[in-house]
């Protein structure tokens, strides 16, 4: 194995997630690749009617949000090379369905594994609001390694 891909979120659970999966891919010699991805601009659009046929601030707003979320992560990104301690991880800030985005990005990058976390909810959680993991899991051709984590 030669490429690792850990997607994170900022969640506090990113932190194990991070550590984790650095370990493995250091064991391996493995060059790393930490990922995080924003959600696709239609997320965060309110769903608002024209006013007077006119809808551009509404789009605005939400091109300066995802903007802003793009700096965040890439800080976030940045701080996690740091405490990891090893400047030659790379990064890459994803936009688009989390699941589609780290597939996307893995499948490109040729990733010999995918290292995430799955929080500890229950299956009706998962039902209700899906789980990034297994969809990953479920469309990914390559392997996995899911880390369990609990959310406080």
């Amino acid at each position: 194995m030669k490429k690792v891909c850990i997607a994170l979120d900022t969640s506090p659970s990113a932190e194990k997630i991070a550590e984790l999966g650095y370990s493995y891919a250091k064991a391996l010699n493995a060059e790393v690749t930490l990922v995080h991805v924003i959600n696709d601009i239609s997320y965060y659009k309110m769903n608002y009617d024209p006013i007077m046929g006119y809808a551009g601030f509404l789009t605005n707003d939400a091109i300066e949000l995802v903007e802003d979320l793009r700096k965040e992560s890439e800080k976030f990104l940045t701080a996690s090379v740091k405490h990891l301690k090893n400047d030659t991880i790379k990064t890459a800030v994803l936009e688009g369905d989390p699941a589609d985005a780290i597939l996307e990005f893995a499948t490109s990058w040729e990733a010999d594994l995918i290292v995430m976390g799955t929080h500890s909810r229950s299956a009706l959680a998962n039902l209700l609001m899906g789980s990034n993991a297994i969809e990953v899991i479920k469309h990914s051709k390559i392997p996995t390694l899911i880390i369990p984590t609990k959310e406080n």
